[in-house]
């Protein structure tokens, strides 16, 4: 599924809340206006505020006119607490204040529709799980290798600091390498989660899934090309897991792994990378141009992480 489908199933779930909520705001009315002197108080208030209306508009007294819609408004509000109906509950309860349940604010993507996109790439694409790792998941103490806890201590402390910063300061890149399970996943999780708290869009694909994706956007020729590509340039963090594990495929993987680099470079969007292969072997196995997008020192920051299997010590 490319990121335009994600983004109608979540429209689709918030149009679902939206007429949900107001059904429920419909069907309180329809109670209240069960009791005929409600329904004619309402009335009346209606007729009320549009002739207050004409008299402000024509500057005049209205003091005569704002002390009946009071009473009226005082009366209905009595009829309602003898049917136990709260007047607030006329109004539609969105769960998203902002947009009401629209996804879209100010012409743009609202923060409600950013989490639920967020939470769906993450269980799709982020290790299986329903939720991702966090700060203060991190326990030291599990971690017995000296060298190993140091440098998991360092990224902690600099992907906090990255966390509460982005994007201001930030590098286009940041390599984490290391030999499996000694904490590569975990430390990028918590980085994730922190900036999708602070409603970054994040987007996690395997080196395989992003291979996949590189290779439809090769071989399409319909309206939907640019969407493969797009699924991997949109999100504001893109988390490539365990890059070197994928098979290298001919005219696909390196071509076009490069156009995301670079195109990702250019929009200013960190591209975060874990691997199992030392810098030297990333070098070996894609080719210069590749290993200078991903390690040199001017827009990149390239960490490598040495030790035990923590997995098996939990």
């Amino acid at each position: 599924m490319n990121r335009n489908a994600y983004i109608e199933k979540c429209l689709s779930e918030l149009a679902k809340e939206r007429a949900r909520a107001q059904a429920i705001a419909f069907s309180n009315l329809e109670k209240a206006k069960k009791n005929s002197d409600f329904v004619a108080l309402d009335r009346k208030e209606k007729d009320l505020s549009f002739r207050l209306g004409k008299l402000r508009a024509y500057s005049k007294n209205t003091l005569d006119a704002e002390k009946e819609l009071g009473e009226v408004k005082a009366q209905k509000l009595k009829i309602l607490k003898t049917m136990n109906i709260d007047p607030s509950s006329f109004e539609p309860k969105y769960s998203c204040k902002k947009c009401n349940d629209l996804g879209y604010v100010n012409g743009g993507i609202c923060d409600c529709l950013k989490k639920r996109l967020n939470a769906m790439l993450i269980k799709d694409f982020g290790s299986g799980k329903d939720k991702l790792s966090d700060f203060k998941d991190f326990n030291e103490k599990i971690i017995r290798n000296d060298t190993q806890k140091s440098q998991l201590l360092k990224l902690k402390k600099k992907f906090e600091d990255l966390a509460s910063t982005y994007p201001a300061s930030s590098p286009k890149f940041i390599v984490i390498s290391g030999k499996p399970g000694v904490g590569k996943t975990f430390i990028v999780e918590c980085l994730a989660k922190a900036l999708i708290d602070r409603n970054f869009l994040v987007s996690f694909v395997s080196a395989f899934g992003m291979n996949n994706l590189l290779l439809s956007y090769h071989t399409s020729f319909d309206d939907q090309k640019q969407t493969y590509m797009n699924a991997l340039l949109d999100p504001d963090v893109l988390i490539i897991d365990d890059l070197g594990t994928e098979p290298i495929l001919k005219n696909v993987t390196r071509e076009y792994l490069l156009v995301l680099l670079s195109e990702r470079s250019r929009l200013n969007k960190l591209t975060i990378t874990t691997t199992n292969l030392s810098p030297a072997e990333i070098l070996a196995r894609y080719n210069e141009r590749i290993f200078s997008r991903l390690c040199n020192k001017r827009e990149s920051f390239l960490a490598q992480i040495e030790g035990n299997d923590l997995r098996l010590l939990k």
